[in-house]
């Protein structure tokens, strides 16, 4: 792959990339493949990527889909060929259509990642409120709503709510492996407690996040905020999508534009920003290492249950620096946990 800087400025890179036809041939198959996975369109009519994902969208939304996929495919080659990790790409424009095993050109602008130090990385103390703890009250109104799920479904809605007995749990609870009210109460106890620790771990290591962001001084300009806008308000699409939602359809039930939902989105996005920022500092800062282990957490994080096909899918489309990234990000996060004083306000 050839790839030559066509111009630059203070944040941006201009970049013409020409793929030769050996390089299309992989696009045309390890990415359609990729967009197969990532749509769920293995199952669709079909022989080919290109018959499956014309059988799933039509002919004139499928030419765009392919389209993007190709180009999606051959853009991290392009930034690895020429050495910059990037924030954002956008911009992409070529004057033919891609064609499988000949060569083609396009040209597109590189938003490179920036890094930024913190004005300190002294350790934190952090007073926090206690841990919730489980009531007695809180188990019984779960059991009550589980009583009364379990009987609707048996003899409708109207049905009277039992008393729960030692006889009534084995009875439904058979299958669960709970066989008395006290396993029933304890089953719910272990529950509550382990969702309220995972809440209270939540909420330290946002108070946490809040104090590194003062020591963030970095300017976060239109540009990245733009790109970081951008990049939400496609995830958002697609969530609308999934759902069998157009926006059309969204903005008319919501009475929001396509610009009200990206200045909602504006402040989600400085904030992602800034706290990735923080974590790449900090794991530059600590001397950090990436090890296996760390990658497959990240996978886990990523895709429960399918890590081995994404990091597949992830390595042949050239986006192994993405897992990285998330991996290295988590260990700094796990980094801030375990290196901040904590205290309990009394």
């Amino acid at each position: 792959m050839k790839v030559e800087k066509i111009n630059e400025t203070r944040e941006e890179i201009r970049l013409f990339i020409a793929a030769d036809g050996e390089e299309m041939s992989r696009a045309y198959t390890d990415g359609l493949d990729a967009f197969l996975l990532q749509f769920n369109l293995g199952e669709a009519p079909g022989e080919t990527a290109e018959e499956k994902i014309t059988a799933a969208l039509g002919e004139e939304e499928a030419q765009g889909a392919i389209y993007s996929a190709v180009i999606n495919y051959l853009v991290p080659f392009a930034l690895e060929e020429y050495g910059v990790l990037p924030l954002a790409t956008y911009g992409i424009e070529s004057e033919d259509s891609p064609v499988a095993d000949e060569p083609f050109m396009f040209q597109m602008t590189v938003l490179p990642k920036p890094e930024y130090e913190l004005t300190s990385y002294d350790t934190l103390t952090i007073e926090m409120e206690p841990c919730p703890s489980v009531s007695e009250s809180d188990i019984d109104d779960q059991i009550k709503m589980l009583v009364g799920q379990f009987t609707a479904e048996k003899e409708g809605a109207d049905a009277v709510i039992p008393e729960v007995t030692d006889e009534w749990v084995a009875a439904n609870l058979q299958p669960m492996g709970i066989l008395t009210v006290e396993e029933l109460r304890e089953r719910f106890r272990s529950m509550s407690e382990e969702e309220l620790q995972s809440r209270y771990e939540q909420a330290k290591m946002a108070a946490a996040m809040e104090r590194y962001a003062d020591r963030f001084d970095g300017d976060i300009s239109k540009t990245m905020l733009s790109a970081m806008v951008q990049e939400l308000y496609e995830t958002f699409l697609a969530q609308l999508a999934g759902e069998g939602m157009t926006f059309e359809q969204f903005s008319a039930s919501q009475g929001m534009s396509e610009e009200d939902v990206r200045d909602t989105l504006a402040q989600q996005a400085e904030n992602q920003l800034i706290q990735g920022f923080i974590l790449d500092a900090i794991f530059r800062h600590e001397g950090l290492k990436l090890e296996t282990a760390d990658l497959s957490l990240a996978l886990r994080n990523m895709a429960p249950g399918h890590e081995d096909e994404t990091f597949d899918a992830m390595e042949k489309s050239g986006r192994i620096f993405l897992l990285k990234e998330a991996a290295s990000r988590m260990k700094a996060a796990s980094w801030i946990m375990e290196n901040t004083e904590f205290t309990t306000q009394k």
